[in-house]
């Protein structure tokens, strides 16, 4: 039964409704009455097609996936303001707890409506861009939006052993001694220093047992980054099962381009290994604000789509929030912004955001994910690297040559 026309506010607090004109907005008003469902009624089950986009206006719908996960959508609260279950066919079965009062509404009109946009009229979400119609209706990018411009989103902190070396390092005093009475507190990290130290990456003449004279060989510039690079995976962490494999499936790549990063730095000159390590393990640290907040909201990654699209837009300006909260310097903030600015130009020399979008198209190569991406030798970056190789009959392309290279170091963060 239909029962009324929609509100002015109703029309303001639903997307993509909020973004259209003012003459869309009174179009749609004039097309569209709510309706009414009792209490226990089936608004849509799991496999139905249906054209509608349908917002709970008032009242209490449970959603049931899979006959097992069940969420409660309420009228007024922030999920209400996007379509439910927004999937052709439905995902889910939608069930009135009491009743309730939708809009249902067809998606073409809504994208016709919405065509008439006025650029500049909407100020909603002040990173996306009008043409990018189909973020309007994701909820987790709406959400991580409106938690950074409120400065409510929750960005990951420095781990605590990295802050402590970082701080003492930081002191013009400091010697080796003082970092490995800071460090030896932790064995795991204590052996790894060890262990890399005696590396083919930094492998001196004599084998090292101890870690004063480790610190000695790497030096106090290299194991500030060493110890920031092998804390870095207590901030790969989850909760939720669906997160975790994202996540798990985040860090295995990070750790991927940081161990071909610090291989392809040994050849070029003015690359630091261990700052080519480190670089790799945070390009993407953007990623993780976005996954935090969607573990603690799961219903927000069942579109597998919408998630793929909040990581692509938001993980370059996350990760410049994450990277100037941790104090890093500009050449870091500047490759988590660039890391996958395949065509990015510049008449400067290689550097570190270079250096990261190679390794990554490298990373992809001899995998699914090949055809999605650029051949390396294609783009601009491998060009500018190539001019610093050390020797210049040697290739940029090690993933042949440096097997086992490779191997240790991703041993390195077992």
């Amino acid at each position: 039964m239909s029962i009324r026309k929609l509100t002015n506010e109703e029309v303001d607090s639903l997307f993509p409704i909020r973004n259209f004109s003012d003459n869309s907005k009174q179009q749609l008003q004039e097309m569209v009455e709510t309706t009414h469902f009792d209490a226990n009624s089936i608004l849509f089950s799991a496999g139905d097609t249906d054209e509608h986009q349908i917002y709970i206006l008032n009242g209490k719908v449970q959603l049931t996936l899979g006959g097992s996960k069940e969420r409660i959508v309420e009228g007024g609260q922030i999920e209400a303001r996007f379509p439910l279950d927004n999937n052709s066919p439905h995902q889910a079965t939608a069930m009135a707890l009491n009743e309730v009062t939708v809009l249902s509404v067809k998606r073409s009109t809504l994208d016709d409506l919405l065509n008439e946009v006025v650029p500049g009229d909407t100020d909603a979400i002040d990173v996306l861009e009008e043409s990018e119609d189909s973020l309007l209706y994701n909820q987790l990018y709406f959400e991580v939006t409106q938690e950074m411009q409120a400065d409510k989103l929750e960005l990951p902190s420095i781990p605590e052993t990295a802050i402590k070396v970082r701080t003492a390092i930081s002191d013009p005093h400091a010697t080796s001694n003082t970092i490995a009475q800071i460090t030896q507190q932790d064995p795991a990290i204590t052996a790894q220093l060890i262990k890399v130290a005696n590396s083919p990456l930094f492998r001196g003449r004599e084998r090292i047992e101890a870690l004063p004279p480790a610190i000695t060989r790497l030096g106090l510039k290299a194991i500030s980054n060493l110890i920031t690079s092998f804390t870095m995976r207590m901030v790969f962490k989850a909760k939720t099962k669906d997160v975790k494999d994202l996540i798990s499936t985040l860090w295995l790549h990070s750790r991927d381009v940081s161990g071909i990063c610090a291989v392809l730095a040994k050849k070029l000159k003015g690359f630091d290994v261990d700052k080519a390590m480190l670089a790799g393990l945070i390009h993407d640290i953007g990623a993780i604000p976005i996954l935090t907040h969607a573990d603690k909201h799961p219903n927000l990654i069942t579109n597998k789509t919408d998630v793929q699209q909040t990581l692509k837009k938001l993980t370059p300006v996350i990760g410049k929030m994450v990277l100037e909260k941790w104090n890093f310097t500009e050449d870091f903030i500047e490759l988590a912004i660039h890391a996958e600015n395949w065509s990015r130009k510049t008449d400067q020399p290689a550097n570190y955001t270079d250096l990261i979008i190679v390794a990554q198209l490298l990373s992809f190569k001899n995998t699914p994910l090949q055809d999605k991406y650029p051949e390396p030798w294609s783009v601009p970056a491998y060009d500018r690297l190539s001019k610093l190789l050390r020797d210049p009959d040697d290739s940029i392309d090690i993933l042949e040559s440096a097997q086992e290279e490779l191997m240790n170091i991703k041993q390195l963060f077992n």
